[in-house]
């Protein structure tokens, strides 16, 4: 989602909602040298007649590449590396319906029967 419709969407939200609230949160990536930031994640919240509603988007750095290594050696273990892009970023959208307080279920086709 390029980011002057993500601006058109929060301002269509604003318009016609309640209770809208955007706010941003860094994604934390726990590697073995410790915490990693990952990315962002920008999340608008509103209300309407059907209840309140949550719109996640996850801005993160494209992957590049995906180097594994293995080891034979005992006690060692697998792992994998990803190569970063410093300029490109990828973003994806997720959607999420209130059913209790605080407790999101994510919208998707399936389960719109789509």
């Amino acid at each position: 989602m390029l980011e002057e419709k993500w601006e058109q969407l929060v301002e269509m939200a604003k318009k016609h909602f309640s209770n809208v609230s955007l706010e941003t949160e860094e994604i934390i990536f726990q590697s073995e040298d410790g915490p990693e930031h990952r990315g962002t994640k920008d999340i608008l919240t509103f209300s309407n007649g059907s209840g309140r509603f949550r719109l996640v988007k996850e801005n993160k750095p494209a992957v590049l590449g995906k180097t594994e290594h293995f080891s034979h050696r005992m006690g060692d273990t697998a792992r994998t590396e990803y190569k970063l892009s410093a300029t490109e970023m990828t973003h994806k959208l997720r959607v999420y319906k209130e059913v209790a307080f605080d407790d999101w279920d994510e919208i998707t086709l399936d389960s719109l029967g789509l």
